[in-house]
């Protein structure tokens, strides 16, 4: 049945599926001892995926997820904490640009389908994960930038629930920011999440009435 979709669809079910993973799925064992490794097994195919869903036919551009994947490698194994800064803020960039083709995309889509929605969605989706990657980078230069419900924040699944949280501004208040830099992004975030949920749903309404209207 996949195969009948249009390869840009199918794309975006393969983004959507490891991004719920990511999100959802492998927090739920967040006590396990290889839990950090699945993350960044899983980030790695998140960056391929989200190429997959922008590239045109050339095969040039693997050459961003090629490298994405080895910053993050190699920050993961060497533990150099400028790496661990640099490989967060090329990430966010990543996903930054991956994110304004997706929504460019469906700006200029005439009618709203399975494809529009799906890119809709991993754009939130992603948004939410390139803050997670942000938090944690903050969190390991400086471990009094958050004030976390423990000792310590223990994984990426502590990130990403943040990162969420404060994206759909619920704020419970387990998690707080404690340094200038961290309440900086917290407020970029939370007003990204809300500004993108009002644009998004404004313009696909908008494309289905339309489309309606034509169609009458």
């Amino acid at each position: 049945m996949l195969k009948r979709l249009p390869k840009k669809a199918r794309h975006n079910i393969l983004l959507f599926t490891l991004n719920f993973i990511y999100i959802f799925i492998i927090g739920l064992f967040e006590d396990a001892a290889d839990v950090d490794f699945v993350y960044f097994v899983f980030i790695s195919l998140i960056y391929l995926a989200s190429i997959l869903t922008v590239k045109d036919e050339s095969n040039y551009y693997f050459t961003y997820p090629g490298i994405m994947i080895l910053l993050t490698w190699f920050s993961v194994f060497l533990h150099f904490p400028l790496l661990t800064k640099i490989t967060g803020v090329i990430s966010f960039l990543f996903f930054f640009v991956i994110i304004i083709v997706l929504i460019v995309r469906v700006a200029r889509s005439k009618t709203v389908s399975l494809l529009e929605f799906l890119e809709s969605i991993n754009v939130y989706l992603l948004l939410g994960i390139a803050g997670a990657l942000l938090f944690r980078m903050i969190y390991s230069s400086d471990h009094d930038a958050y004030n976390p419900p423990g000792e310590i924040l223990n994984s990426q699944a502590d990130f990403i629930y943040y990162s969420f949280v404060t994206m759909t501004t619920l704020g419970y208040g387990d998690i707080t920011p404690n340094d200038s830099l961290a309440r900086s992004l917290s407020i970029f975030f939370s007003v990204a999440g809300q500004l993108y949920l009002t644009m998004i749903i404004a313009m696909l309404v908008g494309k289905y009435l339309s489309d309606n209207t034509r169609n009458q």
